[in-house]
Order: C-alpha cells, then structure tokens, then sequence
C-alpha cells in the first residue's frame, strides 16, 4: 500500500488467460480469508478472478495486528488493491462480496466508486450488530482514544457457536490460530466512524445491483433492519435469499448446495 503496508491475501486466476470479470471479496471482523476459500473458489469457476484480500491487521497480515490508522485507510486500501488489478489482469469494474461486518466496507467502497462497481452480494451483512461491545467497554474505548488509542479490546465473538450451529465449523474457528480476538481502541473508533458515515446514506444512494443472503438461525446480526435498511438505500429492488436453517456463517454449514448455487447464479449475472 502507499502508506508501507503490505497486505497479504488469496487469488483465484481463470485458467483460460484474461478474466471476463473480478470480484472483491471482504471477510468479517474476526475471520479472514481462510474461512471463505470455498465460497471464493465456487465464484471463480465460472471466468471469474476473485481477489479475498485480508485486511490489514488480520489474518495473515500480522503488522500493526487489530489496527488501522483510519477507516478512510480501509476504503483506501481496496482503491490501491483495484488498481493493482487493473494493472496486473485489466479489468475496470468489478463486483464485490462483503461478508459479516466486510459487508460494510463492500457498500462504503461501492458508494464511493460507484462507476467500478456493478454488483454487490451481502452474506449476513454486519450494519445491525445483535451482538456488539458492552456499555462499559465503550466508555473505556473512549478513553484509550484519548491517551492509549492502540491499546486492545477482545472482539466480542469468541464463541465458536455464534457463527455456525456445524461442530465441523466449530472446531476450525475454535482452532484458528489467525481468527482476530482482540482490536484497538482505535479500530473499534473509526469501525463506529464507518457505521456513522453508512447511517447517512441517503435513499437510492446504492446505485449497484444488490443481493443479500441472510442466515435463518442468526445470533451475530440483525436481519430485519439489515434488509429495511438495505431496501431504502439501494436505488434498484433488493433479490433476498435467506437460508433458513444456517448459521450466521453460511460457509460451515453441511449442506452447501443451495449456497452454491446461489455463488454460480450471481457470478454469472443471474441473481
């Protein structure tokens, strides 16, 4: 990046050459891009060259670990990765998959390069958390800001259970030596910046298609305000699949083969 840092991450090239199209694909808070190799390789089967960054501070980015200097250093950093792109496959637009609380860099960055982007798919995005840092926390992330803005928090997902109900899935997270359990002062500050900027979205301000997948047993967010808000904001009408029987980390369930399919109808412009 053109601050120093480097990010690290995972890509999927189309065997045949040039890609007919990209996709950027952002992870959660706490997972990172080993969570989701399969969804991301089920979206490249089709010509597709999927770009599944981890952000920086997480995953296999250990530098500065939980942190970022701004939330505008996030957005920024998805610019400088599609330009890197554009150079190194050629492609100008894109289509971009947010997951968890990913899904609100994916609508900030497509709110601001609304010509690069042509459609969103949102999987349990996270805008209306039902699960979020308690009063007291807050109180002393405020303070830190003050005098120790890198000092660390724990993310309040620690429970393997929150993400998927699969014992398979489970044990992965529980075992993860790369999931994110703590952030900064600071990262929790500019997360809550974000949210504010997102809450100022004014109606029909999302010009890219959007598609959300919502979980049926979700414990992590709150899928009715996720959708009325998604609603107002998309210019065009919302496609909706919810998956009844899922946690809120569609990936680890047993039966894949709805979301699968799902995966193949978006990334060939179907759904």
């Amino acid at each position: 990046m053109r601050d120093g840092y480097t990010v690290g991450g995972r890509a999927w090239q189309p065997s045949g050459g040039h890609p007919e199209r990209a996709i950027l694909y952002l992870h959660g808070i706490q997972s990172h891009g080993g969570w989701f190799e399969w969804s991301a390789a089920q979206l490249a089967t089709g010509g597709s060259l999927v770009i599944l960054p981890d952000r920086r501070g997480s995953g296999v980015n250990a530098q500065a670990r939980g942190d970022t200097p701004a939330a505008r250093r996030w957005l920024e950093d998805l610019d400088e990765i599609a330009a890197w792109a554009t150079r190194e496959f050629g492609v100008r637009r894109f289509r971009v998959v947010g997951v968890s609380w990913g899904g609100k860099l994916a609508v900030a960055w497509t709110l601001k390069q609304p010509e690069r982007v042509e459609r969103v798919l949102l999987i349990a995005p996270g805008f209306f958390p039902a699960v979020d840092v308690g009063i007291w926390a807050r109180i002393q992330i405020g303070l830190a800001m003050l005098t120790r803005p890198a000092r660390r928090f724990p993310i309040p997902l620690n429970d393997p259970a929150l993400f998927t109900g699969n014992p398979t899935g489970q044990r992965f997270i529980a075992d993860d030596p790369l999931k994110l359990t703590h952030a900064t002062a600071r990262f929790f500050y500019e997360s809550a910046r974000l949210d504010r900027q997102l809450a100022r979205v004014q109606p029909g301000s999302l010009k890219a298609e959007v598609t959300l997948a919502l979980a049926g047993r979700e414990r992590i967010i709150r899928n009715t305000p996720t959708q009325t808000w998604l609603t107002k904001v998309a210019e065009r009408q919302l496609a909706v699949h919810t998956f009844p029987a899922a946690g809120h980390t569609l990936e680890f369930e047993p039966d894949l083969a709805q979301f699968a399919a799902l995966l193949e109808r978006w990334a060939r412009g179907a759904d």
